[in-house]
């Protein structure tokens, strides 16, 4: 078990903070009657637990996760003995509203998730809450980083759960790296190319081909962050076989050129 609670001094005047973070293997047995004073983002890297939230009993598994607004009633503990988990706790004196906006409610689960994002976050995140010195605003960014794709988790990755697009988005989301046609990603779904796009904008709030930019760009990032390979190299491994071509797409989702990225990343 590994628990990490920063001093909260003037990090507390930032938009959000860390309020704790910790790895739990096991897990306990957690009851809270009034919920918690901070927002919780909480995932499942082993065994079994179960959470208990508004009448409902959720299993959790490998590749679960759940988000919890404070003021929460809710407990939740192991079923096999071996439950083990990674968590984080945050604050921030506008945090309700920012949450609300980005679509949170009280509290949301999925099941059967791809937690890799959140796995390299948190790992940051247990790094940067030890630098006495900057530790503070670089666990903002980060936590702000993690809500960001805990949302892609709980909230747009609803219709990854079932629905007309499915297909397409796991073709997309295996096979970035080639070349993917709007022909072949409908007749996958077995719908005209017309409806395809219709359904797939409504359910996403984008285009399939934005979809698709938008996957490369975040393993463009992984990459640029947590290897050495050349830009050249991201660009093949990404899809694109001009390096020109991908610097001009990674500068208008990311504000910035790969190598400038790549400089100033937060580590």
């Amino acid at each position: 078990m590994l628990s990490v609670y920063p001093v909260l001094a003037a990090q507390t005047k930032l938009p959000l903070y860390l309020s704790g973070a910790g790895i739990c293997d096991p897990e306990y047995h957690v009851v809270r009657e009034n919920g918690l004073v901070s927002f919780q983002i909480l995932y499942t890297t082993g065994g079994t637990g179960i959470l208990r939230i508004d009448g409902r009993e959720l299993v959790q598994t490998a590749g679960s996760i759940f988000y919890l607004s404070p003021g929460v009633p809710h407990e939740y503990f192991p079923a096999d003995g071996n439950w083990e988990t990674s968590w984080v706790v945050f604050r921030g004196q506008h945090l309700q509203e920012i949450m609300s906006e980005l679509g949170f409610g009280k509290w949301h689960e999925k099941s059967s998730a791809d937690l890799s994002g959140c796995e390299r976050i948190f790992s940051r995140i247990m790094s940067a809450v030890n630098d006495p010195i900057s530790g503070g605003e670089r666990c903002s960014l980060l936590i702000y980083e993690y809500i960001l794709e805990a949302r892609e988790l709980l909230l747009s990755g609803r219709a990854r759960s079932g629905g007309l697009i499915s297909p397409a988005l796991e073709k997309m989301d295996a096979e970035f790296m080639r070349d993917i046609t709007l022909e072949e990603l409908s007749s996958l779904c077995g719908v005209s190319l017309q409806h395809f796009c219709r359904v797939f904008r409504t359910q996403t709030g984008m285009r399939p081909m934005e979809y698709l930019a938008r996957r490369r760009m975040s393993e463009a990032k992984r990459l640029l962050n947590s290897t050495d390979r050349s830009i050249a190299e991201i660009s093949a491994l990404t899809g694109y076989s001009s390096p020109t071509y991908f610097g001009t797409v990674f500068r208008r989702y990311e504000g910035t050129t790969p190598s400038d990225y790549r400089r100033t990343r937060v580590v």
